[in-house]
């Protein structure tokens, strides 16, 4: 049967995922457990999402380098780290190599045994929910786009069968051993970004922290409407970094003009990627009050941001921003209400960010909807959760451009909002 246009590629797509995922059933039905291709890893399975009660929260600037030099002057940007600076050659050349060795010799495949090492290390009832996690979103989002006659078409009736067999006993697992979607989303979030974390901080201090040009202006933007947000009348001194990896846009916020290093807190699911941001970050201080960057490693969602306000839980932070992070968290709507909540009123910023652009998510959500379950909202999804959420107390200042727009292509995608 002929398909004319895009509609022939999308068949062709499915088929060979369709066929992909028979192969997948057929080792199954051997009752082989595969390992889940570069994504589980560190996670600790005793606890769940609800129950974590603790976190790894680093502080940097004791003991460390003042933001002011032995002149007592002050330096720019509160004692920006050197490793900001782009490395030479001979550097460079050196941290590839120190790099590699790290990794066994090859990025990718040292990644990979990073990640199957913890997944073999895993309780088998969390290794088997993961697992069965992995091929029920798979399997969804494969159909999710097919009319009923193309499912009925292509995907054979054995396939819906073990897909719903898988759908029971991820269910069964779920609810012995209270996990949710949540925990069993950020095992592969966490493993991903633990396993990769040393080699990505490393990459981006031999280029010193920038991206490609166009990219980096598009990020120094949005990091200036989080820190303008601390300039203005009723400003608390602080701002929310969620999803900081290794600290990848402090020199951004810095060179924006947030003052001191103590008006910063940065917090990422990965252990990992914290240890690597205060390396290359926490050693800076505020000279007056002796105190620097915050790194916490934890969940978003589950975290308790009261202790770094003023007795309260509101009013903590005068930005929030998402740099490249919203679309990888579990839950949007409880993560943008999480953000609303610790915003100040009358003037907080929440910013979000992602340079590539929302096409450039999308393609990342079909090409693996485990690790991103969705696109970025649009300027109409924004405008239908803010009416849906009055509680939020939240604006659209600054619409994000369409995907596959002109403005997206040109600008990537950033979403401002003002806290009422």
């Amino acid at each position: 049967m002929a398909i004319a246009g895009s509609n022939s590629v999308v068949v062709i797509n499915l088929v060979a995922a369709v066929a992909s995922l028979a192969a997948s059933a057929s080792a199954r039905s051997q009752h082989m457990m595969c390992p889940s291709p570069a994504f589980l890893g560190h996670h600790h399975p005793q606890v769940t999402h609800r129950q974590q009660q603790s976190s790894t929260t680093l502080f940097g600037g004791f003991g460390g380098v003042s933001s002011k030099d032995k002149k007592g002057k002050k330096k720019k940007g509160g004692g920006q780290s050197s490793t900001n600076k782009k490395m030479t050659p001979q550097n460079a050349k050196k941290a590839k190599q120190q790099l590699l060795e790290r990794y066994g010799g090859d990025l990718n495949i040292g990644t990979q045994e990073r990640i199957d090492k913890y997944l073999n290390s895993l309780e088998p009832h969390l290794k088997e929910a993961a697992e069965l996690y992995k091929t029920t979103t798979q399997f969804d989002a494969l159909i999710a786009p097919m009319t009923p006659a193309d499912r009925n078409r292509l995907i054979p009736p054995v396939q819906f069968e073990m897909a719903a067999s898988d759908r029971a006993k991820l269910q069964s697992l779920m609810e012995e051993y209270k996990l949710t979607e949540i925990d069993l989303h950020n095992v592969f979030q966490q493993a991903t970004w633990d396993a990769s974390a040393d080699a990505k901080a490393t990459q981006a201090d031999i280029v010193g922290g920038q991206m490609k040009p166009e990219l980096q202006q598009r990020i120094d933007k949005a990091c200036s409407f989080v820190v303008d947000a601390t300039k203005t009348e009723g400003a608390v001194g602080k701002i929310l970094d969620v999803g900081c990896g290794h600290g990848s846009i402090v020199k951004s916020l810095v060179d924006a003009g947030l003052e001191e290093p103590d008006m910063y807190v940065g917090l990422d699911l990965s252990s990992e990627m914290i240890k690597n941001a205060v390396d290359r970050y926490g050693s800076a201080r505020n000279g007056r009050t002796g105190k620097g960057r915050v790194f916490v490693a934890d969940d978003f969602l589950a975290h308790d941001f009261s202790v770094y306000g003023n007795g309260g839980s509101n009013d903590i932070f005068d930005g929030v921003i998402f740099c490249s992070a919203l679309h990888d968290l579990p839950d949007m709507i409880g993560s943008i209400t999480k953000a609303a909540s610790v915003l100040r009123s009358s003037g907080g910023k929440l910013v979000v960010v992602h340079a590539q652009g929302a096409q450039h998510v999308l393609g990342q959500n079909q090409a693996n909807p485990v690790m991103v379950s969705r696109g970025l909202p649009t300027a109409k999804e924004w405008s239908g959760m803010l009416a849906e959420h009055p509680e939020w107390g939240l604006t659209l200042e600054h619409e994000p451009a369409d995907p596959r727009s002109d403005g997206d292509l040109k600008c990537g995608y950033l979403t401002v909002l003002s806290k009422i």
